[in-house]
């Protein structure tokens, strides 16, 4: 006699899940046109430091666990290498004028499938090309919600506080064809100033999970 209320329950949970992930959430929403800068969301790099995370990520049926270290090799151009707790170089991106380009793959996972995969996941997270673009800011009950619309692609970045007038964010949504295609999840550090986690989930028929947790600098 118990069981219709639960099963019941777990419909109505399971509806209220998938359609907490879909695009229509934010269709509703009163915004007005901004053009984005640090002003409004605050970047994951700074141009003069060096980051470095642990990292965990998890590729097809491949599980990796190591070190990425994003840091400026010259006046204009960075550096993404991922090495494993091994020491095995996995990838090494460079990103110049915000776009990444691939400077070396480990063959293994050297697909043109998984490396586009790796550079959309990595210029997602790391908040490359939104700034300077033209977005729509939204007020939503939690607090603002910023949308950048490129041809059939959405984002959402989400979390940033209207009473603190902050400028951080704690989620970035990625839709195309009005499909979730990621979801990224932001960790703030007051104490460092910078993104402390970043956790980024890529849905479809290629899955990747990343995991990035910052190593705190030292004065050494």
């Amino acid at each position: 006699m118990h069981l219709l209320p639960k099963i019941t329950l777990l419909l109505s949970s399971l509806v209220f899940f998938i359609s907490s992930c879909k695009i229509s959430k934010y269709n509703r929403l009163h915004c007005t046109n901004v053009v984005l800068s640090e002003s409004n969301i605050s970047p994951v790099i700074h141009s003069t430091n060096v980051l470095k995370y642990t990292a965990s990520i998890d590729v097809l049926k491949n599980h990796l666990t190591g070190l990425i270290i994003i840091k400026q090799t010259d006046s204009i151009t960075k550096h993404i290498v991922f090495v494993t707790e091994l020491g095995m170089k996995m990838f090494d991106l460079e990103i110049k004028n915000n776009d990444i380009s691939v400077v070396y793959v480990f063959e293994p996972l050297n697909k043109p499938q998984l490396v586009e995969a790796i550079k959309r996941n990595f210029s997602n997270m790391l908040l490359l090309n939104i700034y300077g673009n033209r977005a729509s800011m939204c007020e939503a009950r939690d607090g603002i919600i910023y949308g950048l619309t490129n041809k059939k692609t959405k984002k959402f970045y989400s979390g940033v506080s209207k009473q603190s007038n902050s400028n951080l964010i704690e989620r970035q949504e990625t839709f195309y064809k009005g499909k979730q295609e990621s979801r990224i999840n932001y960790i703030y550090n007051s104490s460092n100033q910078t993104y402390s986690q970043i956790t980024c989930k890529q849905y479809g028929l290629v899955k990747f999970y990343f995991e990035l947790n910052q190593i705190p600098q030292t004065n050494d």
